[in-house]
């Protein structure tokens, strides 16, 4: 098989990626803090262990019951304390992702010849191992965390297959220099410290164990065996506060370091692509990343109608097809770069990025790429091309998905082309919401009952004013919606620190990083407030119009049926998500108790699990109406499967907050609305297609 090769820029400037000095900066304090945080780690370990050993040893001037009591508490206490940093060592794995698929030279000698010479070029040291995932990135990992934090342990190419689909050659290679990029830093291994640190940390401050119910029922004993878990209780309180202040700073420190590691190894891959490469590769990641997202949905979608395919792949490529054509618009759309190429990001007030964040702003990564502009010529293949057998691995990863990221085990498949048909089914009529600015996606569509029926006056070529006129209202219905929706949009970037801006204002009254939340939750009352008032006599216009339109068409009886369904379908809906907050209601009052008995646990329990069963009656009631087809869905037991497996819910036994079942039930309860939401968008483009058609039959009249 021969080589392929892809060209590499003629002239690079010397320096190109030599690390600057802030790079330096942010490497010597990100290892400042972790040496300050094992400095305290070691510290406290020793003092509590030194702490057990007085409990011990010291001696007793008195001896009875009161200081035998006390030296007994003394040596449990410090145990106690002991224990709890010791045992957060162990708490350190070393796991291995159980979503890739080991390759072999020997099946793919043109990636692995791709791959030596990207190290070549770059001057990396080369993999010890090549894998590749089912998603749109790619990373390096070293082989082993634990050995890393002591040797020089060799790093790991981990590719996505999703990355594949959606670049071409010179971008897929620029995605691999970048990655290669890593592989040549050292300050790696500060990563694989801090890793460790927070780890044990993390584990400390919010995790909770047999340790804490050791202690809580210590503290539930009598006071004179208690007092000594009531004394340790503050100290480690103050312990997870402590490491709470070190958790931030530690994140703070490589969060900044990363993004200097992140700047440098786009200098690597400019190195041997040119500037444009690597920031168009950024530029398609995130339409990559929701096509394969959709693949996976639909897969999980059809898989509930035991709907499997061979290769999931085959079909990510047609959906990135599908959009090809407005990708390549949106691209010839782009401004010109004064200094090479198209301007993919622009430098605006979003640009702003978190202390948090490991990655910089993608408009910030295009002003380093482009610092100098490097040219190249581009080649727009397509990197399957590196692979021997690409259908092969295709395959091997599409069932490592069905089985890791859906839990299936996909029997026999059906034809892609009868796959395909029921990704066109999913999503078929969807596209008409756009004429109505959307507005069916965040709120309910509110059909009339008999008596809220209006009776427009029509006449043979009125329709068509009418439903203009319905429009231009629902257009300044909206405007209120949308500049409420900015106004959240906005908080969320201020959450995020991804944004200049400190507050919002909202009513006249300014909303700042304290006030967020309350600010947030006010914007979402207020709209569902408008929701509520303003859009419901649009509603009833809209399908009284409708109504009398398809009365003229002869499909009254049809559009009827349809709208009953999709009010049950909301009915349905509506009891999910009452009972998951009720739930939840009852949860919080139980956790903010300190006096609750078992007893009450478990009728706490049992009403959990009769509200779950107390909801298949509400499902039950599709079975009493007139069932309307949906796109992929033919019958009233695929309707009631649509929402949960099997069509009801079942009832756990045994006790729920011990076997797992809580959880279950939580899990369920939150599939449940999530298919339900998928139902009522599919409905909704049933009734708008329908709609459709009333309408054409009624232009067919008015021409006659």
């Amino acid at each position: 098989m021969s080589s392929i090769n892809i060209p590499s820029p003629p002239k690079t400037p010397t320096n190109l990626t030599a690390l600057p000095g802030s790079y330096k900066l942010r490497a010597l304090l990100a290892i400042f803090s972790i040496l300050l945080f094992f400095v305290l780690y070691v510290s406290l370990m020793f003092v509590l262990g030194y702490l057990v050993y007085w409990a011990i040893f010291y001696n007793m001037i008195h001896i009875n019951k009161i200081t035998l009591l006390l030296k007994a508490g003394a040596i449990a206490g410090s145990v106690m304390l002991f224990v709890f940093t010791l045992k957060f060592i162990f708490s350190l794995r070393n796991e291995k992702a159980v979503n890739r698929i080991k390759l072999k030279e020997s099946d793919h000698p043109n990636l692995f010849e791709f791959v030596n010479r990207i190290c070549e070029e770059t001057g990396a040291p080369k993999p010890k191992n090549i894998y590749v995932d089912p998603d749109v990135n790619a990373y390096v990992a070293y082989s082993n965390n634990w050995l890393s934090l002591i040797l020089p342990v060799k790093k790991e190419l981990t590719l996505g297959l999703g990355l594949v689909s959606c670049l071409n050659l010179t971008e897929f290679k620029a995605v691999t220099a970048h990655e290669f990029g890593h592989f040549a830093q050292s300050t790696m291994k500060i990563g694989s410290y801090i890793m460790s640190a927070n780890t044990i940390i993390h584990n400390m401050i919010f995790t909770r164990d047999k340790w804490d119910n050791l202690l809580e029922q210590w503290r539930a004993s009598d006071i004179r065996m208690s007092a000594a878990a009531w004394v340790i209780t503050p100290i480690i309180w103050a312990i997870r506060k402590l490491l709470s202040l070190f958790y931030s700073l530690l994140n703070m420190m490589y969060s900044s370091l990363s993004r200097e590691m992140e700047f440098n190894a786009d200098k690597v891959a400019v190195s041997v692509t040119g500037s444009q490469a690597i920031v168009s590769a950024l530029w398609k990641l995130d339409g990559g990343s929701e096509k394969w997202n959709n693949t996976i949905n639909h897969a999980y979608l059809a898989a509930q109608k035991q709907l499997f395919t061979k290769n999931l792949y085959e079909h990510n490529t047609l959906a990135l097809e599908r959009s090809s054509e407005k990708q390549q618009t949106a691209l010839n759309d782009l401004p010109m770069d004064q200094r090479g190429g198209k301007r993919f990001f622009s430098s605006d007030e979003n640009s702003k990025v978190g202390m948090y964040s490991s990655h910089p702003p993608n408009a910030h990564r295009e002003e380093n790429a482009k610092t100098p502009f490097v040219d190249n010529q581009e080649d727009l293949r397509s990197p399957w091309l590196l692979f021997s057998n690409p259908s092969q691995i295709q395959e091997q990863m599409s069932t490592l998905v069905y089985e890791k990221y859906l839990n299936k085990k996909p029997s026999a498949p059906v034809p892609a082309t009868e796959f395909e048909a029921f990704i066109k089914a999913e999503t078929h009529g969807s596209e008409l919401q756009e004429a109505y600015h959307n507005t069916f996606i965040d709120r309910f569509l509110h059909i009339p009952e008999k008596e809220e029926l209006t009776a427009p006056a029509i006449t043979t070529h009125s329709h068509r004013e009418l439903i203009t006129a319905l429009k231009m209202e629902l257009t300044d219905l909206m405007k209120p919606v949308e500049k409420i929706q900015s106004l959240m949009t906005k908080a969320q970037q201020i959450a995020e620190g991804t944004t200049t801006e400190k507050s919002f204002s909202y009513g006249g009254v300014s909303y700042g990083k304290n006030e967020l939340e309350s600010g947030y939750n006010l914007l979402m009352v207020k709209r569902e407030e408008l929701f509520d008032k303003h859009f419901k006599s649009w509603d009833i216009a809209f399908c009284s119009l409708h109504l009398a339109l398809a009365r003229h068409a002869q499909l009254e009886n049809q559009l009827a049926k349809l709208y009953t369904q999709h009010n049950t379908l909301n009915a349905i809906y509506k009891k999910l998500v009452a009972t998951r907050n009720g739930i939840s209601t009852e949860l919080q009052k139980i956790q903010d108790r300190d006096d609750l008995t078992q007893s009450e646990v478990n009728d706490f329990g049992k009403k959990v699990n009769n509200s779950m069963i107390n909801l298949n009656p509400t499902i039950d009631t599709l079975d009493h109406q007139n069932f309307v087809p949906l796109p992929n869905i033919q019958t009233v037991q695929e309707l009631k499967q649509a929402i949960t497996e099997g069509g009801a819910f079942r009832k756990e036994t045994g006790p729920i907050f011990e076997n797992g079942g809580f959880e279950r039930i939580g899990n369920n309860l939150e599939t449940a609305i999530m298919h339900c939401q998928r139902l009522d968008q599919k409905s909704i483009a049933a009734i708008l297609l329908l709609h459709e058609e009333i309408i054409e039959a009624n232009d067919k009249t008015a021409t006659q």
